[in-house]
């Protein structure tokens, strides 16, 4: 039977809607078809059927992890022993809900979650390919400005979780975007998106090294008391840093750091497999080390 392929890039949410429409059946059909389920829609950024949509695209159920889901992301800090159980989970054809992905949609306050697209890959996707579709690196947290062109990405009415059916079914091309302005500097979104983009393709690496560099980097930064731990004054610098109203709008808090300060620098490699950071909170505080004002604070 006839299955469209995957493009370069597109999340396999984006595949189901395409699907419908190269076949002629109403988006929730194709949904129930492929998953086996009774289910009507997916969500957007969790991974789902990948056994399936594999065997329909003629591609390797790893092909199809890497390159078309967001596994890749959510996993750059974690360790490789969670890596691999996440990964033997994803193969169930309809995986619960899972708190390892449930993050990438938001929150509900972090309005600014929401389908994004770029004006200049949406052009050259319809002249390429003749549709238009989702592309994943471009649904990262805090990602507003496509790495591939330098351009600000516009939003939609659709949130990147569960999606009301109306929409669910929705390409790029099929309502204008909405002009989103992320109240950061264009410099440090672009920083964002450019270590996001590297996380998406397993650029990352973690390392005890990292973490030396990063604790050498805080005690630069005059970040440590005399004890040696590093203070509150680190999680106030990142607030400082950021602004309230962007760590607001794409729904970030640092609570982590009120309650094990010291922790923070190891955090960002996820030695621990019991560390609940995000990879999206691992990213910004890498692009806060790299552009934080060489100057040691006053305490």
């Amino acid at each position: 039977m006839y299955f469209p392929r995957l493009y370069p890039d597109e999340l396999t949410s984006s595949l189901l809607i395409r699907a419908s429409r190269h076949l002629g059946i109403r988006y929730d059909e194709v949904v129930k078809d492929l998953t086996g389920s009774g289910r009507r829609r997916v969500h957007f950024t969790n991974p789902f059927a990948l056994m399936e949509i594999a065997e329909a695209t003629c591609m390797t159920y790893d092909d199809v992890l890497a390159n078309h889901t967001l596994y890749p992301y959510v996993t750059a800090f974690m360790t490789m022993r969670r890596r691999e159980l996440i990964r033997a989970g994803l193969v169930e054809t309809t995986p619960q809900m899972r708190s390892d992905f449930d993050w990438l949609a938001g929150v509900p306050w972090a309005h600014l979650a929401c389908r994004r697209f770029c004006p200049q890959c949406l052009r050259e996707d319809l002249q390429q390919h003749g549709e238009s579709y989702w592309h994943r690196s471009h649904q990262l947290p805090g990602v507003y400005t496509c790495t591939s062109h330098r351009l600000p990405l516009l939003g939609t009415v659709m949130p990147l979780g569960w999606c009301k059916p109306a929409l669910a079914g929705a390409c790029p091309a099929d309502k204008p975007g909405i002009e989103i302005s992320p109240p950061l500097s264009k410099h440090l979104l672009d920083a964002v998106a450019s270590y996001s983009k590297e996380a998406l393709e397993g650029k990352l690496s973690a390392s005890l090294e990292d973490v030396r560099a990063r604790v050498q980097k805080v005690e630069n930064l005059g970040l440590k008391c005399s004890k040696g731990l590093i203070t509150h004054c680190l999680s106030r610098q990142l607030e400082d840093f950021y602004g309230s109203p962007y760590l607001d709008s794409v729904g970030v808090t640092w609570l982590n750091f009120r309650t094990t300060v010291e922790q923070c620098p190891a955090l960002m490699v996820r030695h621990g497999e019991a560390i609940t950071f995000t990879t999206f909170q691992h990213l910004l505080l890498q692009t806060f080390f790299e552009h934080f004002p060489a100057r040691i604070v006053r305490r």
